[in-house]
Order: C-alpha cells, then sequence, then structure tokens
C-alpha cells in the first residue's frame, strides 16, 4: 500500500495518520533543516552566483546535488523510522527547485524511509526567487501554497485545520507522534518570522489529548524557534507566540522540540523544555541529528554530520575552506579601517574565521580556554569597538553547553 494510503486509512479525529512504523520499545528519527537547495539548472555555469554565495553566510547550495546524493545514502545506512525535514527546503522559493527536491525525497522513501516536511521562510511566496546566468539574474517562478502541497503531497498529511498552514501529526510508532507545526508566514509574501496562532493552539491541543488517551510520546517540530536560543538570534529567529505553545507542551508533558532557522547548532534549554535548533544542512559541517525516543519516556539527541566517506574525495575540506573563508573575508572587510599591522589583522580574521565555524557547528564551549588564550583574541579586544569585534565578544559572553548532545531521562 502506498504510504500516504496507509496514513489516510489510520487517521484519528483526522489528527493523525500512519500504520505503525517501528517496533515497540525504541523509535529513531533522523531530522535534516535548511537544505536551501537550488535547482541545477538555475546556477549552473553562473560566476555571478558563486560571487553572490562568496558575499553570503557560509552556505553552499552550488554543491547541493553532491549533497543530496550522500544524504540519500546516508538515510539508508541509517536507516531511520522517518526522516523529518523543519522548513527552508529550497534557496528562495523557485518552483523548479521544489520539483527538483522532492524526486531527492523519493529517492529516500524508495530505501524504505518515509520523509515528512514542512516550509519554512524561504519556501512559498518568496518575494525574489531568481535564477543565475553567467553574469547576470532572471526571474523564476515563485512556489505557491497550492504548488506546495502538489509537489510534496506524498511528504505531507492534509491540513487538519483551517489557519494552520501545512501543520500535521504523525504516528511514528504505537508510542511515538511528530507534531509536525507549520508556524511559518507566507500568506500574499513570505516573511522571515513565524507566528504560532490560535488556531495554531487549537489544534495542536487536541493532537496532545489524543496522543495522551493514545499512551504516546509526542515530539514537536516548526521551522522557528520555540525556545530563545543565543541572544544574537532569539529576537529574529524565536516565532511569535512562542509562550502559548510553550505552555501546551509543558501541560502535557512534550520536553523536546526540533527547530532550524539559526544555522546554528545549539539547544536551549528552559524550565524541562528542549529546543534543538539544527545546523543547516547546507553549510560545513552538514550536520543532520539523530533522535532515539523509548518506551520509558527517555530520549537522546545527537547531532551528527555528513560521513566524509559517502562525499566526494576533498568534499570536506573544501566545505570548511569555504565557509571559513566566507568569515575571513567578512572579519577582513571590517578591518580594513583598524589601526594594525598586516600581518595583525591577518592573525584577527585566521582567528575569526576558526572561531564562528566552531559557533555555528555546535564546537564552540564557553568554558573552554582555548579561545581567550589565543594571542589573535588580545587583539580583538584592543579594538572592541569594531564591529564584527562587538559580534565575536558578544557571542564569548554567552555561557554554552553541550550543544551536539543532549539526554532527556524518563520522568
Amino acid at each position: 500500500m502506498p504510504k500516504k494510503s496507509a496514513l489516510l486509512a489510520g487517521l484519528l479525529l483526522i489528527l493523525l495518520g500512519a500504520v505503525p512504523l517501528s517496533a515497540l520499545g525504541e523509535s529513531r528519527l533522523m531530522v535534516v533543516s535548511d537544505l536551501h537547495y537550488l535547482a541545477k539548472e538555475l546556477y549552473e555555469g553562473s560566476e555571478l552566483f558563486i560571487s553572490v554565495m562568496r558575499n553570503g553566510d557560509g552556505k553552499l547550495p552550488q554543491c547541493g546535488e553532491e549533497l543530496l546524493q550522500c544524504l540519500v545514502r546516508q538515510v539508508s545506512i541509517e536507516q531511520p523510522d522517518a526522516l523529518l525535514v523543519t522548513g527552508d527546503l529550497s534557496f528562495n522559493g523557485e518552483k523548479a527547485s521544489h520539483e527538483a527536491l522532492s524526486r531527492w525525497f523519493g529517492e529516500i522513501e524508495k530505501a524504505g524511509v518515509p520523509v515528512w516536511v514542512i516550509p519554512g521562510n524561504h519556501d512559498i511566496n518568496c518575494p525574489s526567487p531568481v535564477g543565475f546566468a553567467e553574469n547576470g539574474w532572471y526571474t523564476v517562478e515563485n512556489a505557491t501554497e497550492a504548488d506546495f502541497a502538489a509537489l510534496y503531497a506524498d511528504f505531507l498529511l492534509p491540513p487538519p485545520a483551517e489557519n494552520t498552514g501545512f501543520s500535521y501529526a504523525v504516528k511514528i510508532s504505537d508510542t511515538l507522534w511528530a507534531v509536525m507545526t507549520d508556524a511559518a508566514y507566507y500568506r500574499d509574501r513570505a516573511q522571515a518570522f513565524g507566528l504560532f496562532t490560535a488556531s495554531h493552539g487549537e489544534w495542536l491541543e487536541k493532537v496532545l489529548e489524543e496522543a495522551g488517551r493514545a499512551g504516546a510520546q509526542v515530539i514537536t517540530a516548526s521551522h522557528h524557534s520555540l525556545v530563545p536560543h543565543t541572544e544574537f538570534a532569539k529576537e529574529s529567529f524565536l516565532m511569535f507566540g512562542h509562550e502559548a505553545m510553550q505552555a501546551l507542551l509543558r501541560r502535557y508533558g512534550v520536553r523536546l522540540h526540533l527547530s532550524g532557522h539559526l544555522h546554528i547548532q545549539h539547544i536551549a534549554r528552559m524550565d524541562g523544555l528542549f529546543d534543538a535548533a539544527l545546523g543547516a544542512f547546507c553549510a560545513y559541517p552538514h550536520r543532520y541529528a539523530i533522535v532515539t525516543v523509548r518506551d520509558d519516556g527517555s530520549m537522546d539527541y545527537e547531532a551528527k554530520q555528513l560521513s566524509g566517506q559517502l562525499l566526494p574525495e576533498g568534499f570536506q575540506e573544501m566545505s570548511k575552506a569555504w565557509f571559513e573563508g566566507v568569515t575571513r573575508d567578512k572579519a577582513a572587510a571590517a578591518l580594513s579601517a583598524v589601526e594594525a599591522t598586516a600581518e595583525e589583522r591577518s592573525a584577527m580574521a585566521d582567528y575569526a574565521a576558526r572561531f564562528n565555524l566552531a559557533y555555528f557547528s555546535g564546537a564552540y564551549q564557553s568554558d573552554d580556554p582555548f579561545w581567550k588564550q589565543d594571542p589573535a583574541f588580545a587583539l580583538w579586544q584592543r579594538h572592541k569597538e569594531n564591529a564584527f569585534a562587538k559580534y565575536l565578544l558578544w557571542v564569548m559572553e554567552e555561557r554554552t553547553e553541550d550543544n551536539l548532545f543532549l539526554h532527556i531521562p524518563p520522568e
């Protein structure tokens, strides 16, 4: 029976779908976010596109084919009970990108792993989807809500309620439900913010009540943050209405929420509620996460990186150098007017590149003395009024915990 037919056959109060997808005892979910995939025909051979990306934030959409080939193989090796994709599937809402990406998801399902998606702020009704010629750009067809629904029909469930977007709940096993909450705002025109509305709340409470009656645990997911993460990111990336969603999850004993959007691998903790924001798949070190949920209520979240053995030779080194190079260029530009020697500016830019990679990849620990013992740190402190210095020092003042692994014990 096709996946969707099997799911629809098992709907509960039109809230849920699926026959059990894993055995009792333990369920494993694989999670990716922020693929920012751009169809190859929209950039191939464009020097302008490479220049635009070089001035970006470290993304590698120009390597989307290689990354997705690796993802298909990584999913086949991990063999999770499902793959959850938490938004920003496309580069900027190009219909052609969604068409191609849906075919890649189909390849994953051929390996026996169901794929479940929600949109992000870069997926529907985006204001400026473009393709790139050799030294120019051109407007391309945008993906509408109807397009998204049609192209990802095999990777969604029908919306259970009005004004909840592409929200749905899927039954991973008899004891685990995944609630995919679409809080992205794309009516008429996409916006960067997320919004959890009263309609979302009414729907979510029905799902949580039904899960409680079934004796199932619930994990929720959205593109935008539910819990404040870093000081640097919390205002722009935290969904509006997060307090209402937090209250519902606490009331019904939900402890783990999955998100993306930040592009930073980071786990936020607030009064027993955990928001694990996955780093952008399209940027080094190309994170995915494995979530293990046990029937005793315990859970493990582990952020991993694509296996280098599955990627083309030299890809990891190139990707790391690309991310560091983007940061180094930004730091060097910020230091152009600073009174320092060329050697000092070079050392500071190199330090910024290494630090920013550690921060975005989730490897940075605030209690690690290494970063403040580096001589280049003293140079940045000397120029603390510099805009890039303010960013570095601001980030370093934040207390961090383990952002790659989380264990949630039984209640």
